[in-house]
């Protein structure tokens, strides 16, 4: 008699355990995480997006002064040679040429002793130039490699997003801890990029 009485309250025990086990087993308690995961790992993306705008940029714009200074290097050389070659033909005319008048003469050399002086300015000129533009396209190659770090990084994310969702759609917690660890990847990655930029920055200031 005290059995048959106990049997719906057993049954009724039974039932909410059993429900409460299938609601755990469709919401476990690290799906909570899922969504603050996937947060985190899209803001970290889109700056990251931005940020490898930013030194593509930065890039271009260093490779276009890079060629604005080897023209201007081209150009200060081929004065050189051509300042070089003319003074070199008025003291072959004055060394060898002897039906030239006095005044002919002064000129010819005032007119090569100024060309001789100025050539070390020239020189000089193209000299830095020649420097300026090794360090523009120094300071282009440093943005790309950060820029390329960057992306992997960003690939890293997104990669961890996936992850995440896969997790959060089949109710697997492998997907979901590999993709926290794709994201803290990514994340070590973008500070390995930072640290190393303002790292030489640090040491070699523009």
């Amino acid at each position: 008699m005290l059995m048959e009485k106990t049997k719906p309250i057993v049954a009724k025990v039974l039932a909410r355990i059993n429900a409460s086990r299938d609601e755990k087993a469709d919401n476990p308690p690290w799906i909570k995480q899922v969504a603050m995961l996937t947060g985190v790992l899209a803001a970290v993306s889109g700056f990251l997006a931005v940020r490898a705008t930013t030194l593509t940029n930065n890039a271009i714009y260093e490779s276009n002064q890079a060629i604005l200074s080897q023209t201007e290097a081209s150009d200060a050389w081929n004065e050189y040679q051509a300042d070089s070659i003319k003074s070199r033909i008025m003291e072959t005319a004055l060394t060898t040429a002897e039906a030239i008048s006095p005044e002919s003469r002064a000129a010819l050399k005032s007119e090569a002793a100024h060309l001789r002086s100025r050539q070390s300015k020239i020189k000089q000129t193209a000299t830095d130039k020649t420097a300026e533009r090794d360090r523009h396209l120094q300071t282009g190659y440093k943005w790309l490699a950060e820029r390329d770090l960057l992306v992997y990084a960003g690939l890293t994310a997104q990669i961890g997003i996936a992850l995440a969702s896969v997790a959060a759609l089949v109710r697997w917690l492998t997907p979901f801890v590999a993709g926290v660890i794709a994201g803290a990847v990514g994340i070590s990655i973008t500070a390995y990029a930072f640290a190393v930029h303002y790292g030489i920055a640090f040491l070699y200031p523009h």
